[in-house]
């Protein structure tokens, strides 16, 4: 099977059952919710943090990751507003 026909057959699908499921539910039933927090986390590491490790050794980049991390993650703690859905 081409990856064309493969990826416009999953599409499909994904729009049936979006469809089937309503917005909200399908997106924390498929886990696009979660791939979408995860990538918007890397793009908010790359562009505050930069693109590339600066150390060689693979110890190195291990302890600038976490040390990325921590950096995010207070920001983030510092910076996000409580939110609470309203019914």
């Amino acid at each position: 099977m081409k990856p064309a026909v493969a990826a416009s057959k999953e599409r499909n699908r994904n729009i049936r059952s979006r469809a089937r499921l309503g917005a909200r539910q399908w997106h924390t039933k498929s886990g696009y919710s979660r791939r979408s927090l995860v990538e918007n986390t890397i793009y908010r590491y790359k562009t505050i943090i930069g693109p590339a490790m600066r150390s060689r050794r693979l110890q190195g980049q291990r302890v600038e990751a976490r040390v990325g991390s921590r950096v995010l993650n207070t920001m983030a703690a510092l910076g996000m507003p409580e939110s609470h859905r309203v019914d």
